[in-house]
């Protein structure tokens, strides 16, 4: 085999290993979370009502403010099968964030309220 034929031989071959690394390497330090919104108040004491009717309905519920509004979340999870469930017995939005494996609801609701997660 002449030695440009194999030269171009390699490059296509580490051009398949490098795209096969960056684009399933990349994603093993991430994980999904899937987040049910159930609505977004101006005023503090309509958020309190929401997640009061939230904890009567069983749901724990989380809240964060962003830009004098607050957000309120039914549910985060990693798992659709349990976002689509709730999704039937909630009105609301779902959103999908492709986040760090070790990101917490937390450290989540945090980044949406400082914006770095939109």
């Amino acid at each position: 085999m002449k030695f440009e034929w194999k030269i171009v031989l390699l490059s296509l071959i580490f051009s398949v290993v490098f795209m096969l690394l960056f684009t399933y390497g990349c994603s093993l330090g991430q994980k999904t979370v899937y987040v049910y919104q159930v609505g977004i108040y101006k005023e503090e004491s309509n958020k309190d009502n929401k997640i009061a009717e939230l904890k009567e309905m069983g749901i724990e519920g989380y809240t964060y403010q962003k830009d004098n509004q607050y957000y309120v979340l039914s549910m985060i999870t990693q798992s659709k099968d349990e976002i689509e469930k709730h999704a039937t017995q909630v009105k609301g939005i779902m959103k999908t964030y492709t986040v760090s494996t070790s990101t917490t609801n937390e450290m989540l609701l945090k980044s949406l309220s400082d914006g770095g997660i939109s």
